[in-house]
């Protein structure tokens, strides 16, 4: 079995030889974990907004990431024309607090806790356009969304649909071939899915013909019939549990949800949340990776370190050390 070591560069220009080690990273495959994600990830209470739905803080990323184990995004971005960047926000003018303001800003802040903490299995984050889909305009959105990838993370930080597909004669036949990347390819890297609906993804596609050289993951929202789908966002682990368990037998890493508008967290009801652990989706989003002030829900992964080996579809040898170690973060 290979143990894989990290040569980490020190302040001198000098390598430093065991800074952290995995044993299974040649065994473990991307989708063979399971981790907390959060809903609209940048939000925080609006003053005067008195709707229930809305009544919720996050953290800055950055300490969602180190404090609370969260290794999923979401994002709401619209474009902004003329910086070529996206505003990060809710809704226009009720409830525009944000954490980071703009996408770059967002992709910097998780950047950076990535570059001090390089041993974490890869991060993923949907990006979801608020802008009206214009057919004119759409394919300068999603150039400058690329674009706006590009400059914060490089391409060796990055998990492409070409790191999926290789040679296969499209994305879904990459996964079935080969599946994903091992965690040992894929320690300290980020995955990008484009949360929206069929307009924008067939602009990105090309027709749903190929994601050759694009830096973000469409999202086939369960069409397991897309030759571009690997990732699928399936909302309600109970009603949607036979979709999350055939997105699952193909391959997809799956983002399901534990929780919406409050509802849950204010009855305290866990039983979506013990769906979702069971169902072995991937990512399970939520808006109370902390508790919530009244009744104490919180999503929390069982026995993760933060996060923990997929109930569905990890191998047996695998343990929640093997997926993250604490004891290789917060030096």
């Amino acid at each position: 079995m290979i143990s894989f070591v990290v040569m980490l560069a020190c302040a001198d220009g000098e390598d430093t030889a065991d800074a952290w080690s995995y044993p299974l990273d040649d065994v473990l495959r991307f989708g063979d974990l399971q981790a907390v994600g959060t809903h609209n990830s940048y939000h925080e209470r609006t003053d005067g907004v008195e709707i229930e739905a809305w009544d919720y803080d996050h953290r800055p990323l950055d300490e969602q990431l180190e404090g609370l184990g969260v290794r999923q995004f979401e994002l709401d971005v619209t474009w902004d024309r003329a910086s070529r960047d996206f505003r990060v926000f809710h809704v226009a003018l009720m409830d525009e607090n944000s954490s980071c303001d703009w996408l770059s800003d967002c992709l910097s802040t998780m950047r950076l806790w990535s570059d001090d903490n390089p041993a974490h299995h890869p991060i993923a984050t949907l990006l979801e356009l608020k802008d009206n889909f214009n057919a004119d305009e759409a394919p300068t959105l999603l150039a400058d969304l690329d674009a706006t990838i590009d400059a914060t993370w490089p391409s060796e930080r990055r998990i492409s649909p070409d790191d999926v597909q290789r040679d296969a004669a499209s994305l879904s036949a990459g996964l079935a071939v080969t599946g994903w990347p091992t965690l040992g390819e894929l320690r300290g890297r980020a995955l990008w899915v484009l949360h929206t609906g069929d307009d924008f993804r067939k602009v990105y596609t090309e027709e749903d013909t190929t994601t050759a050289g694009k830096a973000i993951f469409p999202d086939a929202h369960g069409d397991l019939s897309l030759s571009v789908g690997a990732f699928s966002s399936i909302n309600d682990p109970i009603v949607d549990a036979e979709a999350i368990a055939a997105a699952l037998a193909v391959g997809h890493l799956v983002r399901t949800r534990t929780d919406g508008d409050g509802d849950e967290a204010r009855a305290n009801d866990t039983g979506p949340l013990t769906a979702a652990l069971a169902s072995g989706a991937h990512f399970l989003s939520t808006d109370f990776p902390a508790p919530h002030p009244d009744t104490g829900y919180v999503v929390v992964m069982p026995d993760g370190t933060p996060s923990r080996c997929n109930p569905v579809t990890a191998p047996p040898e695998c343990t929640s050390m093997a997926i993250e170690d604490p004891a290789f973060f917060g030096e």
